[in-house]
């Protein structure tokens, strides 16, 4: 077999595939949906067409070629025009932010920003559509919620706000992008968007028909076997589930809630909050996709501009929603300071510090969690794929590593249980084994969270004493 066959191989027998589709458009194979509700690419579809095409297949898949990580992606890109920070990359400044103007900020999931920047690139001439995630009419329980599409106008842009947690892939996409005329706006998660860069220096036209890169700050990515358990949680069926809406708004809504829509086939709307649902308080690992285990990049760094939430005090008392933006892009920050200045949205600088801490789970599971579970696979002489951050690099406790192993098993355990459930046509398969599990984390969770804070109080207070005893502070 092809070498770069063999490890592309590697990457999906491991479990290390995000199912970008990367590798499919350059291979013009398919992507296929596996009974997980995850996409893996077409591997003996592939290994027909070799040669030539492999190397460009390993070049462009965000698990391979460590020679062309985020790091070395960011630097080519904002070295000129931006400053280097070790969590969030490159950067010009950072804001929190919302639109004022319109109905961005009430359609959207947070802020509006996404659909505000992608709207504004598009009245300035600067673009010709955007390429993002839309919702997709359903046939079968097999089928996605989702998926990448092209909007050409207002109308349309604004018909796919709101953020997707959800699986996508982007071969068919990039299809009809490279078969006709057009500068695009690309909008995506991290691992995508260091796929769609990568695919820029593979096939120098893509550089030209997308100029403008956009991600949002990613947890993970979760399979559609993860929307149909919140559907289920809410009493419709898998077969009778027509469309999701991952997160409401509402003045009772709390901005961090993750307060969901399960929409039937005859049209009834169930709505109800994620974290009472079993498995579906997000960041517990249910029905992720453990690919996401082996990722470091939080923010999308490769991109021109993050957007997220702004999860910081200040901003987290408005039930609306405040976006986190890390600008890279003079253009794109050119066109915010303008809007802000016109007061068409709200925008406050905030420091790094602010920006990072706002995230501050996701880098934690993406540092500490990350440097151990390197630790623990090559422990078991498992191939891993190599990352900014060394296998064991940064001191973990045997509490958070426990957390780390728990968190693994779950999102194992619930692949399988839910596929089980769906086989039999038993909601209870699942809800019964998850549970306890689940409890068994979230105690683990308080637990850490409870060791974390006294820590940090008491670190606080040796800083005050130990500056008023050498500056004579009061």
């Amino acid at each position: 077999m092809d070498e770069n066959i063999i490890q592309i191989k590697n990457v999906v027998d491991g479990g290390y595939c995000v199912g970008c589709g990367t590798c499919a458009y350059i291979a013009k194979c398919d992507m296929n949906i596996n009974p997980y509700g995850e996409y893996i690419p077409d591997i003996a579809a592939m290994e027909k067409k070799g040669g030539e095409f492999s190397k460009s297949m390993v070049a462009v898949c965000p698990s391979l070629r460590p020679d062309l990580n985020e790091d070395v992606l960011s630097e080519k890109l904002f070295s000129t025009v931006a400053r280097h920070d070790s969590n969030l990359g490159y950067v010009q400044e950072t804001y929190a932010s919302y639109a004022k103007e319109g109905e961005f900020r009430s359609n959207g999931t947070s802020g509006g920003m996404g659909t505000w920047i992608a709207i504004e690139l598009l009245k300035h001439g600067l673009i010709d559509g955007v390429i993002h995630v839309k919702a997709v009419e359903r046939n079968n329980t097999s089928d996605p919620f989702f998926s990448y599409g092209v909007s050409k106008t207002e109308q349309d842009i604004q018909s796919a706000s709101k953020t997707r947690y959800h699986v996508v892939e982007v071969s068919k996409v990039l299809d009809i992008v490279n078969q006709t005329k057009g500068r695009y706006l690309f909008i995506g998660v991290p691992c995508i968007v260091k796929a769609i860069r990568r695919l820029q220096l593979e096939d120098s036209s893509f550089a030209e028909k997308i100029p403008f890169v956009v991600s949002l700050v990613c947890g993970h990515l979760k399979s559609i076997n993860w929307s149909l358990s919140l559907a289920w949680g809410a009493e419709i069926s898998p077969e009778n589930t027509a469309a999701i809406q991952y997160r409401t708004k509402g003045d009772d809504i709390p901005a961090r809630a993750y307060v969901y829509q399960a929409t039937s086939k005859n049209k009834e709307v169930r709505q109800k909050d994620s974290a009472g649902v079993v498995g579906g308080k997000f960041n517990s690992g249910a029905l992720m996709l453990s690919a996401c285990d082996y990722c470091d990049d939080v923010v999308g760094e490769t991109a021109d501009l993050t957007i997220g939430d702004a999860w910081i005090p200040r901003f987290e008392v408005d039930s609306y929603g405040t976006n986190l933006l890390i600008v890279r892009n003079t253009v794109i920050h050119d066109l915010l300071k303008s809007a802000n200045e016109s007061d068409r949205i709200m925008m406050t600088k905030i420091s790094n510090e602010e920006a990072t801490n706002s995230q501050s789970g996701g880098f934690r599971q993406r540092r500490e969690g990350l440097s151990y579970r390197l630790e623990r696979e090559k422990g078991n002489e498992k191939w891993v794929p190599v990352k900014r951050i060394s296998p064991g690099q940064i001191p973990t406790s045997t509490l958070r590593k426990k957390i780390y192993d728990e968190r693994s098993a779950i999102t194992i355990k619930s692949r399988e249980l839910f596929r089980e459930a769906l086989i039999k046509n038993d909601y209870s398969i699942y809800v019964n084994d998850m549970t306890p599990a689940l409890k068994k984390l979230r105690m683990m969770e308080m637990q850490s969270s409870f060791f974390r804070l006294a820590f940090n109080k008491l670190n606080r207070i040796f800083l005050t004493i130990l500056s008023r005893n050498i500056f004579g502070k009061v």
